[in-house]
């Protein structure tokens, strides 16, 4: 909830890298309102059925622009947290299409030394934080979770799989089964099951900031040069819903610290009316959730027309 004219009470930072993702992540907040914040657009809401705030941000695609958003957010909202959602490309034969992975540990797989005759990793690595991922872990088991995921979104042999494994991340878009990348991540990075562009200009900007991150990731296609004839039967939306989905159930269940949700940003209540009382109260809130926000009695159903892009 807004306090004053543009302020909330340590809110959740949602970052997302292209519209796409951007609007899976929107569908799941009530009255969404815009902040504008050194040229960055924002918009604030509460995710629904939950009293969580949440800031919510598309930076573009790549790690560094995630850095710079992600030190506007630090600087302007003090949030609780940094969420980045979006889509990524599978490494494993077993996380399919459409599957959910929660980052246990961002590999920023870019770092080398060139010699004449041979190529030396010199990767870093950062570990989600600790409180996020037990949170997602508690929240994501089973399929409780997909309640919240918008109808028609799964693929046809069921509903997603959850990992909790490591993921790559670096500035190249891959698509090809038996390219060097490829190669040298299934040598040197062989627990990453997932690759993607933004997660390591978050995990820096955040390790730098002392702030707590967490990276939910759709599986949209196998990185395996088959891109395009996934992107056409749709999986970008399908894995971004199903990220989307996910996110806003750990969210969900993070406990509510003092004050967040307040009617006045003081903690003297939360969006349900219960209250906080000085102390740290675990959210409640229906897991199963909605997409699309009852309000005053009707059902609203946010759409801006975004488009897959190429990642």
């Amino acid at each position: 909830m807004l306090v004053g004219e543009f302020g909330l009470h340590n809110p959740v930072v949602v970052l997302t890298a292209i519209g796409l993702e951007y609007e899976a992540v929107r569908a799941h907040l009530i009255d969404p309102r815009r902040v504008v914040y050194e040229g960055t657009w924002f918009e604030a809401g509460e995710v629904a059925g939950s009293g969580r705030q949440v800031v919510l941000a598309e930076v573009g695609p790549g790690n560094r622009p995630t850095a710079v958003i992600a030190e506007q957010v630090r600087t302007r909202f003090t949030p609780r947290a940094i969420i980045f959602v979006g889509v990524a490309g599978s490494l494993k034969p077993d996380v399919r299409l459409g599957d959910v992975v929660v980052a246990s540990r961002i590999y920023a797989y870019d770092g080398a030394k060139h010699v004449s005759d041979e190529v030396f990793s010199r990767p870093a690595a950062w570990a989600a934080s600790h409180d996020l991922l037990q949170a997602a872990k508690h929240a994501l088991r089973g399929t409780e979770w997909t309640g919240r995921v918008r109808a028609g979104a799964f693929e046809s042999d069921g509903p997603p799989t959850v990992h909790f494994k490591p993921v790559a991340a670096g500035e190249t878009l891959l698509s090809s089964m038996d390219s060097e990348l490829r190669e040298r991540l299934t040598r040197v990075f062989n627990d990453a099951v997932a690759v993607e562009m933004e997660s390591a200009g978050l995990a820096e900007a955040a390790a730098i900031g002392g702030v707590k991150t967490l990276t939910i990731r759709g599986i949209s296609d196998y990185a395996d040069g088959a891109k395009a004839s996934a992107d056409a039967r749709g999986m970008q939306g399908v894995a971004a819903a199903h990220a989307a989905a996910a996110a806003m159930t750990a969210l969900a269940a993070l406990p509510l610290s003092v004050g967040e949700g307040g009617v006045d940003g003081q903690g003297s209540s939360t969006s349900d009316g219960a209250a906080v009382q000085g102390l740290t109260q675990v959210n409640t809130a229906d897991r199963k959730g909605v997409v699309n926000a009852v309000q005053n009695g009707s059902l609203t159903i946010n759409h801006h027309g975004s488009q897959a892009t190429e990642r």
